[in-house]
């Protein structure tokens, strides 16, 4: 990140974004304790916390303790003060929600994404966020979109055979152009990734791998406690991965990778199942290839957790794999085995993704060059 000083304008928005952070994951909170977490000065505080109550995006909570002495007045974050959007694809679908500052789901509806061609999938889009706009009650601060395929930073898309229309289309330009607020688009695997993390490792384990398999394949990489995206956001594209038994006939790039064309006669992508349930012959190939692209992310990343996720797995095929993996790496480097049932995840992740980009703080950390996946054009 860039350094900050000499900029106090700049200083005193991040500085901002931080107490509303911390009031939200801590709150009702008082301004000494706020102090004590944040580490700058009480008179800095309170004027911070005057600005953001000022602004309603923080409220007062009653006074603090029962028992004798002055008291501390309690803030807590205003979940009225605004809201955010979300559109997550899923089998053809556009599963769209409204959130208040809070994390807490107030509205949701599924809309068809008419993939007929680029604009009609587009205007599907703007049906659907158009919606839920009407249904806002507060203003939407961002609006998260979560995408199959890869996702570059500046919205174009690569590699989405399940939306094959949009393949080098820049959807975030387009959302921009009509939409005057934040937008954030990301590929699903990443924010199921990030909606794992968050739910069940965070504080616990730092790095995690989340291999999906279902409508397509994928993996989102968590290390030291953030995303991975590489450098042209392609982290993850294991359709890609090849091995030493891969032929050299014919060019895989457009079929979308190797093991892209090993996986494909097995899954359904359509459905996210097995094409011959209960066939040996597939259940021991498929035993094959995920413990070896398993294995392949062990060697390379030495993660804490891999999760399993999708509608193909179960207990013992999860098990087989985690057998077979045994073969190739040692006992004290490998990691726990997980399986994720949940089918919200990837809106978990999503929402986590937005309500971290809405604070202005976050935006600035985005600017300064660690990423730039929530825009926002000014009104």
């Amino acid at each position: 990140m860039k350094s900050l000083s000499g900029k106090p304008q700049m200083l005193r928005k991040v500085n901002s974004s931080m107490i509303e952070q911390l009031v939200y994951e801590n709150g009702p909170i008082s301004k000494p304790e706020l102090v004590k977490r944040s580490g700058l000065s009480l008179p800095t505080v309170s004027k911070l916390v005057d600005d953001l109550e000022k602004k309603a995006s923080i409220r007062s909570k009653g006074l603090s303790g029962n028992g004798v002495g002055r008291k501390a007045i309690l803030y807590e974050i205003n979940r009225n003060s605004g809201c955010f959007l979300t559109c997550n694809f899923n089998e053809g679908n556009l599963e769209c929600c409204l959130v208040d500052m809070l994390n807490n789901i107030f509205y949701k509806k599924s809309f068809p994404l008419h993939s007929g061609s680029s604009l009609k999938a587009l205007n599907s889009m703007f049906h659907a966020i158009d919606t839920l706009i009407e249904q806002a009650p507060a203003q939407v601060k961002i609006i998260g979109i979560g995408l199959p395929g890869v996702v570059h930073p500046n919205g174009s898309l690569m590699a989405i055979p399940q939306i094959a229309v949009w393949e080098g289309f820049n959807v975030k330009k387009a959302l921009m152009t009509r939409y005057k607020t934040a937008i954030y688009v990301e590929n699903n695997v990443k924010l199921s990734a990030m909606g794992y993390f968050y739910t069940h490792l965070i504080k616990k384990q730092n790095n995690l791998v989340y291999l999906y398999v279902g409508n397509g394949i994928g993996s989102g990489i968590i290390l030291n406690s953030q995303l991975y995206r590489g450098s042209g956001d392609f982290s993850g594209e294991i359709g890609f991965m090849t091995d030493s038994c891969s032929p050299l006939k014919k060019s895989y790039v457009s079929s979308g990778g190797y093991m892209e064309s090993l996986m494909s006669p097995l899954v359904d992508y359509t459905t996210g199942t097995l094409r011959q349930k209960g066939s040996p012959k597939l259940r021991h190939k498929l035993i094959t290839i995920l413990s070896t692209i398993a294995v392949n992310h062990v060697v390379l990343l030495n993660p804490d957790v891999i999760v399993f996720a999708g509608k193909i797995f179960d207990k013992k095929l999860i098990e087989a794999i985690n057998k077979r993996m045994r073969f190739f790496l040692p006992e004290e480097i490998m990691p726990i085995i997980s399986h994720d049932l949940s089918k919200t995840t990837e809106l978990e992740g999503l929402i986590q993704s937005c309500r971290g980009f809405i604070t202005t703080g976050m935006q600035l950390v985005q600017s300064t060059g660690l990423d730039h996946r929530a825009d926002r054009i000014a009104v």
